[in-house]
Parts: C-alpha cells; sequence; structure tokens
C-alpha cells in the first residue's frame, strides 16, 4: 500500500500584556497578562472527523486542523483524508466564509471519491450497511473538484428559504469500474458481485466547468416538517474523453458529454394523520436537458432503499423519478424495552430512470413491521408483465435513522 503524507502547518498567536498599577508605598512590579485561545485547534482534541465505510474507499478517515476567525465567521479545515481501500491519501481545504447573519460562502477545493447517490441513504446507514451485509447503495468516481457556493435565507415564522448560486470546476475518472482487483472487508457480501465487488459504471475521464444556482426550502409548522431541495447544473465547457475499456454499450463509451444543462430535486415531508400514526413522503427528481450529460452525473435506483424488487442500482441513467410513501401505525399498547412500542408499516413506492428518456415506472407495494429505528419490509411488484429488471417478491432489513 503506497502511503503519501500531507501536513498542513499553521500557527498564530495573540497575546496582550496589561501592566498593574502601583498600589503601594514601595515600587512594586505586578503584571497579569490577558491570553486569548488560538484560533486552530483539533477537533475532538486529536483532529479526527466522523469515519465512513464502503465498498469503494474502505474506511475513509479525515483528520486535519480547523481554523476559527471573527467570532466564527470564518470557518476552515485542512483535511487530508486516508482511504484504506485505495491506499491514497486525499488532501482538501473546505469550510464556509459569513459575511453577513444571513449569507454563507461555502467552500471546497481538493481530490476525492464522489457519488450523486448520497440521497438514498445517510452516510452513517450506508456505512453500517456496507460493513455488515455488503449493501452499498452508491456508485462512485474520482476527481480533483473546486467549488464555491453563496447562499442567503430568509426566515418568516415558520419558512425558510436558501438560494444559492455558484461555481464548479472538476476533473473526473473512473474508480473500480472493472473487475475490482480487491473488495473491502464486510460481515456478509464481501464476495459477492451485486455486493462488495460490484463494478462502478464509468465515468468519462477529463474536465467540467459549470455554474450551479437553485434553493433549499424548510417548512415546520402543526406537525408538518417538509424540506424541498433544487440544484440547476449549466455546463459551460467540457473537455472529455469516451472510455471503451469495457462494454461498448457503456454510456461512457457512445458519446462524449457537452455543455448539458441538469436539475435535481430532493424533497421530505413528514406529518402526523391519527393519534400518533404518521405519514412520510420522499421524493427524488432528475432531468437532463437535449444534451446528454457525462455518466458521472448518472444517478441510479435499485435495491433496499429504493425499489426492493430491483437488484441495487439497476437502473439508472440522466432521467429519473422516484417517489415513495410510508404509512406508520404505532401499536402503543406494546412497549418493548430501550425500543418503544413496535410499528406497522405500509409502504408504496415507484420509480425508474433512464438515459434520454425516462421509462414506464416501476411500482412495488410492501408492509413491514419495526421498532425505533429496526425495520424489515415485505415487498411485491404488482405488475402482470413486470420489467426485466424487477421480481416479484423481495424481503429487505435495514435501519431508518433521522439523520
Amino acid at each position: 500500500m503506497k502511503t503519501f503524507t500531507v501536513a498542513l502547518l499553521a500557527s498564530l498567536a495573540l497575546g496582550t500584556s496589561l501592566r498593574a498599577q502601583d498600589t503601594t508605598s514601595a515600587a512594586a512590579d505586578t503584571s497579569y497578562g490577558d491570553y486569548h485561545e488560538s484560533p486552530i485547534s483539533l477537533p475532538l482534541g486529536f483532529g479526527l472527523r466522523i469515519p465512513t465505510y464502503d465498498r469503494v474507499n474502505g474506511l475513509t478517515l479525515p483528520w486535519g486542523p480547523q481554523l476559527i476567525l471573527a467570532d466564527e465567521r470564518i470557518q476552515l479545515d485542512g483535511l487530508v483524508r486516508y482511504r484504506s481501500n485505495l491506499g491514497k491519501w486525499d488532501p482538501s481545504i473546505e469550510g464556509f466564509l459569513r459575511p453577513g447573519t444571513d449569507n454563507e460562502i461555502a467552500l471546497f477545493a481538493g481530490r476525492g471519491t464522489f457519488s450523486n447517490d448520497s440521497w438514498i441513504r445517510s452516510d452513517l446507514v450506508n456505512s453500517l450497511a456496507s460493513l455488515g451485509v455488503g449493501s452499498d447503495s452508491r456508485n462512485y468516481f474520482r476527481g480533483d473538484r473546486a467549488s464555491a457556493r453563496l447562499t442567503h435565507s430568509w426566515t418568516a415564522s415558520s419558512l425558510t428559504l436558501a438560494p444559492f448560486v455558484g461555481g464548479i470546476i472538476e476533473r473526473d475518472w473512473s474508480t473500480g469500474s472493472i473487475s475490482p482487483p480487491k473488495s473491502p472487508w464486510a460481515f456478509f457480501g464481501r464476495k459477492g458481485i451485486l455486493k462488495m465487488r460490484r463494478p462502478n459504471p464509468r465515468a468519462q475521464t477529463g474536465h467540467i466547468s459549470s455554474v450551479i444556482g437553485g434553493s433549499g426550502f424548510h417548512y415546520v409548522h402543526g406537525g408538518v416538517d417538509a424540506n424541498l431541495d433544487a440544484n440547476v447544473e449549466k455546463a459551460l465547457k467540457t473537455s472529455l474523453t469516451t472510455d471503451c475499456s469495457g462494454s461498448l454499450f457503456d454510456a461512457a463509451c457512445r458519446y462524449v458529454a457537452g455543455k448539458f444543462l441538469q436539475v435535481t430535486l430532493d424533497s421530505r415531508v413528514e406529518f402526523p394523520t391519527f393519534g400518533t400514526q404518521t405519514f412520510s413522503f420522499k421524493g427524488h427528481a432528475l432531468w437532463t436537458g437535449n444534451l446528454p450529460a457525462p455518466p458521472q452525473r448518472f444517478a441510479y435506483l435499485g435495491g433496499s432503499g429504493t425499489l426492493a424488487t430491483v437488484n441495487l442500482l439497476a437502473l439508472g441513467g440522466d432521467r429519473l423519478l422516484y417517489v415513495q410513501g410510508d404509512y406508520i401505525i404505532p401499536i402503543d399498547k406494546v412497549q418493548l424495552p430501550y425500543l418503544g412500542p413496535p410499528f406497522v408499516a405500509l409502504r408504496y413506492a415507484a420509480g425508474n430512470a433512464g438515459e434520454g428518456t425516462l421509462p414506464a415506472l416501476i411500482q412495488n407495494v410492501g408492509v413491514g413491521i419495526g421498532a425505533a429505528f429496526f425495520r424489515a419490509d415485505y415487498s411485491i411488484d404488482p405488475a402482470r408483465n413486470r420489467s426485466p429488471f424487477s421480481r416479484r417478491s423481495a424481503v429487505t432489513v435495514g435501519l431508518e435513522l433521522p439523520f
């Protein structure tokens, strides 16, 4: 395993001294110092941040100092991420500037492993699923990226609106796309070609320069908690090359992407219904204009977390639509130790993805049982003539955490 050490060194000391006033007949010389904390610190005492785990990077362990200035209006993190399966050390500088109480400029510059599928599961749940059963619900590519985004927030009563504008410059390449030579360890599924050894779709190698814009929307009132995030990306310049090292029918080989336009929508809504029963909705949509987007801008569906009857991330493209509704019925008369009341869940999900067009939606209807964050579901595809990507039924077990 090759190693490359990156160190970020900085030092800043602030100090003032005040002379004590002489209050005695003898000329006593006493003094005291007024000390200020250094703006540079190591979070958690030694600079480590929250690690993650997946089938490409293995263990990702971030480390680095943090710089905080101007009453926390400036925060910058100099990080290096060690990726155990790749044997790489990825440096980055990231953080934010807050020129006003309602404005924020988010900054990032560095090398990393990126994915468009983080909306399916949180980092924590995806890490636990990868380590436990080899179920990684993300596809990945590698790249060098620099981005800046200015956000202005408006808050009125129960509503917060946060429009933003910015730009991205990046250089991308594939990772683990053909017969991954090795895979990280997992309790189960380490050797499975649909699990930890599942290959990534290939990316087109080269540069993309884009402007981005959009808005966040958050509404909380009367038990209703709703979030909507909209992102628009317009490529200003692309310099990409095709990759035909695998199948000639893959998107990375068929065409060279141009100045594409892409819109991404992600939504979450939850509200109470009768008594302690609740309904929640999750939706995700991806739309690309007439010019095709490169494969590193595709999104995917399938498997636990989206359509349970479809193989994990078997559906993908630059057009995607997914909707999911969950109705939760707690059994309040039963109280389990440490977990609280068990519940019964009814779920409906529908979605599909394709290149240049959106195929007919695949539907799943399911029933689940669980307690606290643990849940097991039985789902069926009710279609008479099912898609070749979907089977009749599936059983899934997993975690559903609120973060």
